[in-house]
């Protein structure tokens, strides 16, 4: 089976000789094509925006009213006919009016007295590179509408979700206001209740009462700030120069007497010569509050956390490295979801690190977790200022 069915193909033949016409016309009619006659470029070109459904032209260079490239120079100026296969007629044979044919916009010449076997391999030519065109146009148009409508189709099932991560957020935020209302009365109760004297064994399950309401509380905070960094992410910041080691430091005093009680030192070491950053000094004090936490949390009794400061080319590079529990094997904090209490499943740290996964990553940094021989390493990088620009 043919590529082309010449039974439906449409070749316009524009001569003013009609002996030319009856020679031509009769070649193509044997081979099948449709055939239509114009005697002078302006009466094709009529003929040609009237109809727009011809394949080909073959056009003749001399005629009168319109020769062959003025008429080609007017047909190129009609979008709809840029891409119609035209093959000039002409005994012109030097090189100025074949370049004039080509500069007119012709695709092909055949010269005068034509050979029929050459008049037909290059007319069938041009109609099979007209067919491939007018078929990867058509494939175009389709992936095209294609593309438009999968886009139109994630369009939708993106907004889908930023619905539903907006709603995850509010109904974190109703939660973490609806917790800490009650929450605020049974903290103030518990703290009335341990002015008295109190049995023993009394205090014992209050001091399970205040640590559970510790954690409700904290669990509360979290979701609340996880909730604001996923629908405000940066514009949460307000952003300061600030020397990150102040915000350390900080919190290394803040811990002591929790690291005392399991008899753990907590060795601060300074590297860098300038330690200021951009920062919101209210998150950064949380994230480092949170890694220090977990870090005495979940490191063993007489032992020691490490945390060193140190420059790497423009950035601040701070490790916190702990002697006790493991990360689990192939725990990914890139990946990390909050409320995953895979890990740590009794004090549940994958909350703490999500939200300190999101305020360093909210100051364009990163924060990155491994093991090391005696425990866990959390190692957190931030662009850093120098002193000069503060």
């Amino acid at each position: 089976m043919e590529t082309n069915d010449k039974k439906n193909q449409k070749i316009l033949i524009v001569d003013d000789q009609q002996k030319n016409i009856q020679v031509l016309g009769s070649l193509l009619r044997q081979e099948n094509y449709i055939i239509g006659v114009a005697t002078n470029g302006q009466q094709a070109l009529e003929m040609l925006i009237e109809s727009n459904d011809y394949d080909l032209v073959l056009l003749d260079v001399n005629m009168p009213v319109m020769n062959g490239f003025d008429a080609c120079k007017a047909i190129r100026k009609h979008e709809n006919l840029k891409e119609i296969p035209i093959i000039f007629l002409t005994a012109l044979v030097d090189s100025d009016s074949i370049v004039l044919g080509f500069e007119a916009g012709g695709q092909d010449y055949v010269t005068k007295p034509f050979n029929a076997n050459e008049l037909l391999a290059r007319v069938n030519t041009h109609l099979e590179l007209k067919h491939s065109k007018d078929t990867l146009k058509q494939v175009n148009n389709w992936l095209e509408t294609k593309v438009a409508e999968r886009t139109e189709e994630l369009k939708k099932a993106n907004n889908q979700l930023l619905n539903l991560d907006t709603a995850k957020s509010e109904f974190l935020n109703i939660i973490s206001h609806e917790i800490r209302t009650p929450l605020n009365g049974i903290i103030g109760a518990l703290g009335i209740i341990n002015e008295f004297q109190l049995p023993e064994e009394v205090k014992e399950w209050l001091d399970i009462m205040e640590i559970s309401s510790d954690r409700l509380e904290q669990f509360s905070y979290k979701a609340l700030d996880i909730s604001l960094f996923n629908t405000r992410g940066k514009d949460i910041l307000t952003l300061n120069p600030i020397d990150l080691t102040d915000i350390i430091s900080a919190n290394v005093i803040k811990f002591k007497k929790q690291a005392d009680k399991k008899n753990i030192s907590i060795i601060q070491q300074n590297e860098s010569p300038d330690n200021h950053c951009l920062i919101d000094e209210t998150f950064m004090n949380k994230c480092f509050s949170y890694i220090i936490d977990n870090a005495i949390k979940f490191g063993n009794k007489d032992s020691q956390v490490l945390i060193k400061t140190a420059s790497h080319n423009d950035n601040l590079v701070v490790t916190v490295e702990d002697e006790g529990k493991l990360f689990q094997e192939n725990y990914d904090i890139s990946v990390l979801q909050p409320f995953n209490t895979s890990a740590h499943i009794d004090q549940n740290p994958a909350l703490s690190l999500f939200l300190c996964k999101q305020i360093i990553e909210a100051h364009d940094g990163k924060i990155e977790i491994e093991n090391t021989q005696k425990g866990a390493k959390i190692t957190v990088t931030i662009p850093k200022i120098g002193i000069e620009k503060v």
